[in-house]
Order: structure tokens, then C-alpha cells, then sequence
């Protein structure tokens, strides 16, 4: 196995783009990809194939990856890796929950989550098993300035065999099927961190696991040995990933989860942190739409923290499975979107219409028996405008649509 420090792995040599292929990627960086490829021809002594993928990759990482896009150097894996890739966001939140001596990424991969946390650690030591990926991270790494990441294109687990040791120890586990079908155990990715946890755990006494927000948080929770915490990261309006933390010195299974909603930076918007005990005790109240509805973040869903966001916000729900939430006075933190309640209707556009100007809103479905998409044909209703809908079952199963407007 050979390693280098913020450059390609030895034996292989990782060539960057010419002066000319940057400014061809930069003059089309916003063309169609597949009509490039139609008039390579106009363009004699450029592998225009080649130069089309990295802007078609560039292209999906304009949003995500902001500081890597504007990077002229640097060369992207395909597509489809942009987008399965961590964002700059939530790789700026990992930053933020790790730091030391030393840190291991075991999964490698294009290297956003380990340039972002590298700059919390005095070394980092990147692992990779293709040696074509692992040359490419080596060459941005070098690009970025990242001097202390040191790549390995080899097997992680058999150099923590050997006696590689760290602070913390980072894993991006990837799934063994190439269907993309739903992921529920952490069995079912690779590499097995589970199977593996006493070698992790004896290599280092914390370790960070990035998965899917698909994964199952409770049996996970059952697979994994000293599991410390469970952070749930949401990201403008999705849940874009879950952490899992291990602690060495953990003296039994009493993880907390910890919601967070971050920015573009990496900081918390909203936090919420509890466990499931205080998910099980905590009591619960009904009631119907009052002055304010709430709908809770997609990460607050995927935690579980139904019953919990009664008791540490003073909010009501609507019925048991509408997770829809409602107040008298305003409540300014909640972890969601937040409106003013205009008026509680039937489902019917002649009522309805008469609480929304023109032809416009936004139309939401929960626990209802109906699909946004559908209720929008049925009522000739355009997508938009400063109205919302919220079709749903209150607690005695009558159903209502809630006309909305935010509350400020």
C-alpha cells in the first residue's frame, strides 16, 4: 500500500487539466452536455467526452459543493458520484463534532467529508480502495491545500489489523446492492462497521458513522456496540443524512438523538436533542387548529420526536398520525415551518376559495386520503402564491383543509 501527503499515491500519476480543457469547462459550464458531445467535432485536440462529464459533474455541484465548484483545478468524479457525495453543508456540521491528533476515513470516496474535517486534526489518513478514486482525492487534496491528508489506496481494515491508531475514525459505508433499494441495516453496506466495531473501536475510542436517512435509527441502534449519540441532519427541507457516534468509554446502550437543522455553513438553525425514553413518557394533547399550525422538519419525522415536540414546545397535535401541530400563541422556535391559521374549511374549492385570492396555493397532504397533485387538478388550483393548504384528519376523523399564511 502506498500513501502520499496532499499528492497522488505513489506508482500513479495523477495528471490535472490543461489551461485549455479549464477554459472549454468554464465557457460551457452551463451548455446542454448532451449537445456538446453531438458538435465534438468543432472542437480539434480536446477530448470533449471527457471534458463534457466533468461539467455535466460540475453542474450538480454548483448548489452543493460551492467552494469545489469554483475550484478551476479540480477534477470531479462522475455525476452520479456528485450526487451521492456529503454537501459542504453537512460535512462543515461533522467538522464541527470531531477534532484531535489524528482522524481515519476507512471509506475515502471524492473526499469532501475528509477535507472538511482534516482541518479539525493535525493528520488525516484517507483510505480508498479504488486506486483511480483515491489518485483523484490525492490530487484535489493538493489543489485545496490540504498538505496533512495522507492517501492510501489500499483496504483500511487491514492497516487498523497492522496497528493504525486515531482520535476518531470516520465511516461512509456504501451498499453492497447496486439496485438502490431501500436500506434498512447497516448489514446490509460496506464495509460490515458493525461486524467490524471491535476493530474500529480498538483503533480509535470515537468513531463517526455517516449513513442514509433511510436507514432504520432503532435497529441500527440495536447492530451497533457503544453507541453514544444519533445525530439526525436536516438541510433546508430535507433530512439529508444520519451519524451515528460511537464512545469506547460508553457504559451501556443510553444514546441521545440529536436533531439539527443546519445552514449553509454548517450550523444549527434549530436543535433538538432527546431520547427514547422521553419519547415513550412524554404526554400528549389533542386539539383542533387553533391560531397556529406547525409542520415538523422532515429530520424531526425521521428522529421520531412526535410525542417529544408536545412537551418542549407547549404544541397540540391535530390526530395521532397527521403530525400536523398547533398552538394558541406563536411559537417562534419550532423545529419546522410555522403559519398563521386563516380559516379551517371542508374540502371544497367553493369554501376554500373564498379564503384564497386568484388561482394559487401551496397544497400540502397529511394522513389524508388524497395526493397533493390530485387535489390540485380537482380544484383548478396553479402551484404557489402566499396561501397554504393543508389537507388532513383531525383526532374525531372528520376531514378539513387548513388555509394558512406564514405567520409574520
Amino acid at each position: 500500500m502506498s500513501n502520499g501527503q496532499g499528492m497522488a499515491t505513489e506508482g500513479e500519476v495523477q495528471e490535472g487539466l490543461t489551461v485549455e480543457e479549464i477554459a472549454f469547462i468554464h465557457g460551457h459550464l452551463h451548455d446542454n452536455v448532451g449537445e456538446l458531445i453531438l458538435k465534438a467535432g468543432k472542437f480539434k485536440g480536446l477530448d470533449v467526452k471527457k471534458l463534457a462529464a466533468q461539467i455535466q459533474s460540475r453542474q450538480k455541484a454548483l448548489k452543493k459543493l460551492p467552494e469545489w465548484s469554483t475550484n478551476e483545478k479540480l477534477i470531479f468524479p462522475p455525476a452520479l458520484s456528485v450526487e451521492q457525495c456529503s454537501s459542504e453543508a453537512t460535512a462543515h456540521y461533522k467538522a464541527s463534532i470531531v477534532s484531535g491528533d489524528r482522524l481515519i476515513d476507512i471509506t475515502g470516496g471524492m473526499g469532501i467529508d475528509c477535507y472538511y474535517m482534516s482541518r479539525s486534526f493535525t493528520d488525516t489518513h484517507y483510505f480508498e480502495q479504488q486506486p483511480e478514486v483515491a489518485s483523484t482525492a490525492a490530487y484535489n487534496f493538493t489543489q485545496l491545500g490540504a498538505t496533512r491528508i495522507h492517501v492510501h489506496a489500499g483496504e483500511s481494515l487491514h492497516a487498523l489489523h497492522d496497528g493504525l491508531n486515531a482520535d476518531w475514525l470516520y465511516a461512509d459505508p456504501a451498499r453492497r446492492d447496486a439496485n438502490k433499494e431501500k436500506v434498512v441495516r447497516l448489514a446490509d453496506c460496506t464495509p460490515d462497521v458493525a461486524g467490524n466495531a471491535a476493530l474500529l473501536l480498538n483503533a480509535a475510542p470515537h468513531i463517526l458513522i455517516k449513513t442514509s436517512p433511510l436507514l432504520d435509527i432503532d435497529l441500527a441502534s440495536k447492530e451497533l456496540q457503544k453507541l453514544k449519540e444519533v445525530h439526525v441532519i436536516g438541510y433546508e427541507q430535507e433530512c439529508k443524512e444520519l451519524l451515528f457516534v460511537l464512545d469506547r468509554e460508553m457504559p451501556e446502550q443510553d444514546f441521545k438523538i440529536k436533531v439539527r437543522m443546519i445552514d449553509a455553513a454548517g450550523q444549527p438553525i434549530h436543535e433538538l436533542d432527546f431520547d427514547r425514553e422521553e419519547e415513550r413518557s412524554a404526554v400528549v394533547s389533542y386539539a383542533k387548529p387553533l391560531g397556529y399550525l406547525y409542520e415538523p422538519h422532515a429530520a424531526v419525522l425521521k428522529a421520531g420526536a412526535f410525542k417529544t415536540l408536545c412537551t418542549r414546545f407547549n404544541v397540540q397535535k391535530l390526530a395521532m398520525h397527521s403530525q400536523l401541530y398547533t398552538s394558541e400563541e406563536y411559537v417562534n422556535d419550532f423545529p419546522g415551518r410555522s403559519f398563521r391559521i386563516v380559516a379551517v374549511c371542508k374540502p371544497d374549492i367553493r369554501e376554500i376559495s373564498q379564503h384564497i385570492p386568484g388561482d394559487k396555493a401551496n397544497i400540502t397532504a397529511r394522513n389524508f386520503p388524497a395526493k397533493p397533485e390530485e387535489l390540485r387538478k380537482k380544484w383548478k388550483l396553479k402551484d404557489g402564491g402566499d396561501h397554504y393548504l393543508f389537507a388532513t384528519t383531525l383526532a374525531d376523523q372528520s376531514k378539513v383543509v387548513i388555509v394558512c399564511v406564514k405567520p409574520i
